[in-house]
């Protein structure tokens, strides 16, 4: 991750259906590589329903970078490992 930023990151998920966990999954294996890089927050919109709103969750799973730089949404599974890499700058 550029510049050494610690990523302040959300993963909006809906319970623990199969492409939640799967997101969940996905961005744990690629997050391992950087440890301590990174805060991650898993909010589960069934439990927190009042956070979809007030975020403007349109769909889950959802990742939110709040920081550093640009905020940005990722919508999906996150399988595209390669994308996500871009997205994140490592």
């Amino acid at each position: 991750m550029k510049n050494g930023a610690t990523h302040k990151l959300k993963l909006f998920v809906a319970g623990s259906g199969a492409r939640s966990l799967r997101a969940i999954a996905n961005l744990l294996r690629i997050l391992d590589d950087f440890p301590g890089r990174y805060k991650l927050e898993v909010v589960d919109i069934y439990e927190q329903p009042a956070r979809a709103s007030t975020e403007d969750v349109i769909a889950v799973p959802m990742l939110v970078r709040d920081s550093p730089g640009i905020h940005w949404r990722m919508i999906g599974d996150l399988s595209e490992a390669d994308l996500l890499r871009v997205r994140l700058g490592i």
